[in-house]
């Protein structure tokens, strides 16, 4: 088996992973969010890094209904009051609600119970932030059905629990204003990094690569990264309702706990090149209220729109990775 082929990055390509390092400052902030009284919001991993910010932002600065979908519940309750607590003395906002839907994305049996539970407390969803990620864990790290783990979370868990979201959001989409109804699929400028058309599909958990190197580590996140893009560049392709906007963003480089895995050289030049988690919760909010972000665009930090690789951007790209996960999921639906 050899290793996967890796596409040239061109002069744009280059110029987008330069732009992570000297972003500037974000523009749009909490003074051009909407009220979203009276909707919903779903954030993916919301108790923890890029995703707490981004229901800390939410929770201060619009009147939604927010739930934190996440793994840990005890971590999860502690990181609530946490929260109540920031959103209060940044904001003044007191007695904020936020709350809480156990799942596991790593595990494929824990989502539907999961959709079941949140389906008992409401009867609508306007957006949708697939926010919950692992990057680049050791060598042979599994999830629960026996996908490599980035694969089988970032993308397999997050296209299940969309998939049985959709009823629901779809018929949300129907009663909002054109574009208020969105998906926002976390992805990275790390997409570069990945096979040929996005999955390597003669090895799609790389388990018979010549060796495990750190390229080849890199090239692994930057698949299930490419495979979010292409999620949120088919989803409406697939569904074909215009209310609906479904977008993929790179955050931006931010020290967050998606670096848990990082060696302690590694951690220690981050401090000085990644920037403060709280930045990239602008680019997710960009992506989720933004009038300039139209469906199937990409944006990076801190709400600057881009572009993908060129060779992630065809229907037949999309359809393929489609079908498959749709395969996968099928028995969990």
């Amino acid at each position: 088996m050899s290793y996967p082929d890796i596409p040239s990055r061109s002069f744009a390509d280059w110029r987008q992973v330069l732009h992570g390092f000297w972003p500037g400052k974000p523009k749009f902030t909490e003074k051009d969010y909407p009220s979203l009284e009276g909707k919903v919001v779903i954030v993916t991993g919301g108790n923890t890094g890029l995703g707490y910010e981004t229901v800390k932002s939410l929770a201060g600065a619009t009147r939604a209904r927010i739930y934190i979908f996440s793994r840990n519940k005890e971590k999860t309750l502690d990181a609530i009051e946490k929260l109540k607590q920031e959103v209060a003395s940044e904001y003044d906002v007191r007695k904020r609600e936020i709350g809480f839907i156990q799942v596991d994305l790593s595990d494929l049996t824990t989502v539907k119970p999961a959709v079941e539970k949140f389906l008992a407390k409401e009867d609508r969803v306007d957006i949708i932030i697939n926010n919950a990620g692992v990057m680049m864990p050791p060598q042979g790290a599994k999830a629960k059905q026996g996908y490599e783990l980035q694969l089988g979370t970032n993308v397999l868990g997050h296209h299940l629990l969309q998939r049985l979201l959709d009823p629901l959001f779809i018929e949300t989409s129907k009663t909002n204003p054109p574009g208020l109804s969105r998906i926002v699929w976390l992805s990275s400028t790390a997409h570069m990094l990945a096979p040929k058309g996005g999955v390597f599909w003669e090895d799609i958990n790389f388990d018979k690569v010549p060796k495990f190197t750190t390229n080849v580590k890199s090239q692994l996140y930057g698949q299930s990264k490419a495979a979010n893009l292409i999620q949120a560049r088919t989803w409406s392709r697939k569904h074909g309702y215009p209310n609906v906007i479904s977008s993929s963003i790179c955050p931006g480089y931010l020290n967050t706990d998606l670096q848990r895995y990082a060696t302690n050289m590694e951690k220690y030049i981050y401090k000085y090149v990644l920037y403060p988690q709280r930045f990239g919760a602008y680019t997710v909010l960009y992506a989720a209220f933004s009038p300039d972000v139209k469906d199937g665009d990409h944006s990076v930090s801190f709400g600057v729109p881009a572009k993908a690789r060129k060779d992630l951007l065809s229907e037949e790209v999309g359809d393929k990775l489609w079908s498959w996960l749709d395969k996968e999921t099928d028995p969990y639906v």
